[in-house]
Formats: structure tokens, C-alpha cells, sequence
């Protein structure tokens, strides 16, 4: 009866495991010379996943940190278009994601970030007190995955919403571009009309 409690209490929190972690979406701009960073406090030992993606500016670059509350560069990376780092806190603390577009002289950037942090989980909590029965080991590698695939599907999401913005900026580009072309064929046949009335008259008058 003991055994099947805690196997029930073990898939309960395989189902919950998606709600106990915080994620945080959203985009924002960084200007040409300037460094943005995002702050989040982190409690110790919990696993953490730190995706971007640049999605309008310039060439789709820019320059991702990531700094411990100790301000230890945990990860630096340099023009990077995207990016999905996944880490675990060694203490407690304030961590630093900071973006940085100082390469570039003019271009602003539109970065697309998502943090997520994972809870405690009762699964570890029973690991740590004892050894696990297959079944169980079976349970917890489940849950990973759960986060995993949680972790994929937010970074599809940030995906989908970048070709979205590409996609919109073409056909922006291209309606225009064909504006353009209508209004130089239009100026070149009204030029063309002048010129053949300017001929003829000129025949005539001779």
C-alpha cells in the first residue's frame, strides 16, 4: 500500500511538473551601442534554460552573457543569431541574461527571450532520501523529458514568431517594391507619350 502511494505521488508529479516552472517570454529592442540585461532571481541547484533569438536588425547578431550572482561569466557568447542554454544554479541569487549590441554603430536589434526556471520537485526530493525502484528511476527520466519537450516547444514558439516577423517584413519589401515599379512604369509611358507628341509636332511644324 506504501509502495502505491508513492508511485501515485510520483506521477502526480510528473503531470504537475509542467506548471511548477516559471517561464517568461517576451521581445524587446537593443539599440545600437547599448547593453540590455534581465534579472532573475534563482533559487540553488535548480536547472535553468535561457533561449533567444534575434529576429529584426542588421545581420541577426548580437553578443549574449550570462553572470552568476557572484558576477562570474557563467556563458559568453559573441554574434550569435540564437541560442538555448541550459544551466543549473550553484547557489542562490540574482542572475544577469545581458545583451549586447555594442558591435554595432547604427542597427538596432529586436531580441526574442525566454527564461525558464524549474521548482524543486518531489521526485528529487524522494531521490535524495533513498534509493529508487526501476519503475521510479523510470518516473524521473520521464519528467526530464516532460521539461524537455516543455523547453522545445517554447523555443518553437520564439522560432515561429521570427520567420512570422521575416515572412511580414518580405512581403512589406516586396508591396512596396512593386509600388515603386508601377509608378516608374507610369512616369516612363507619361514621358514616353510627351516625347512621341513633342516628335510629331515638331514634324508637322517643318
Amino acid at each position: 500500500m506504501m509502495m502505491n502511494n508513492k508511485l501515485l505521488l510520483l506521477v502526480i508529479a510528473l503531470l504537475c511538473i509542467a506548471s511548477n516552472s516559471i517561464v517568461e517570454s517576451f521581445s524587446f529592442k537593443v539599440s545600437a551601442k547599448v547593453e540590455e540585461c534581465i534579472y532573475e532571481e534563482i533559487g540553488v541547484d535548480l536547472s535553468f534554460t535561457a533561449m533567444f533569438q534575434v529576429i529584426q536588425g542588421g545581420f541577426n547578431d548580437i553578443d549574449f552573457t550570462i553572470i552568476s550572482p557572484d558576477k562570474r561569466i557563467v556563458y559568453q557568447g559573441q554574434r550569435e543569431s540564437e541560442g538555448t542554454k541550459t544551466l543549473r544554479s550553484s547557489f542562490a541569487g540574482v542572475y544577469s541574461f545581458c545583451f549586447s549590441n555594442k558591435m554595432s554603430s547604427l542597427t538596432d536589434k529586436t531580441v526574442s527571450f525566454i527564461l525558464s526556471v524549474g521548482e524543486s520537485s518531489p521526485i528529487r526530493e524522494i531521490a535524495k532520501k533513498k534509493d529508487l525502484t526501476p519503475i521510479e528511476r523510470s518516473i524521473m527520466t520521464l519528467s526530464d523529458g516532460v521539461i524537455a519537450v516543455k523547453n522545445e516547444q517554447n523555443y518553437f514558439k520564439m522560432r515561429e514568431a521570427a520567420h512570422r516577423n521575416t515572412a511580414e517584413s518580405t512581403n512589406s519589401r516586396v508591396l512596396w517594391w512593386s509600388v515603386f515599379e508601377a509608378f516608374v512604369l507610369i512616369a516612363l509611358s507619361i514621358w514616353q507619350i510627351y516625347y512621341l507628341r513633342r516628335f510629331f509636332e515638331v514634324k508637322r511644324a517643318v
